[in-house]
């Protein structure tokens, strides 16, 4: 089944609260968008798992033409939430840490969660 029929959104606002708004944003069409590429979605479960690099920071280099602009805190806070509700409620059995990613280049993200398996 395809990971994308499997993310409930109205399950998501309820979980994630405050992540209403950003449902209404490109980088939450973006994050849909990404969970149709069952390739990308490999490589970014194998960098999260094998290589401890965040998701989040994965997605933003795999489509870094679309992260051209620094992000504002609700965005920034979604998109994590997006990653959170996909590693622990879809992949099941991760739970987040966060860790320092630091990118001043394209969206401000200062820290991010990797997800590690319990």
């Amino acid at each position: 089944m395809k990971i994308r029929k499997k993310f409930n959104q109205t399950e998501f606002n309820s979980i994630y609260k405050g992540t209403l708004p950003f449902c209404k944003t490109p980088y939450f069409e973006k994050f849909l968008e990404l969970l149709d590429d069952e390739k990308a979605l490999e490589h970014i479960k194998f960098a999260n798992d094998t290589l401890g690099i965040p998701p989040v920071k994965s997605m933003i280099n795999f489509y870094r033409d679309f992260f051209n602009k620094k992000m504002e805190p609700l965005e920034k806070q979604g998109l994590g939430a997006c990653f959170g509700y996909l590693y622990r409620f879809i992949y099941g059995g991760y739970e987040p840490e966060q860790v320092w990613v630091g990118d001043k280049e394209y969206t401000g993200i200062k820290t991010a969660s990797v997800f590690r398996k319990v």
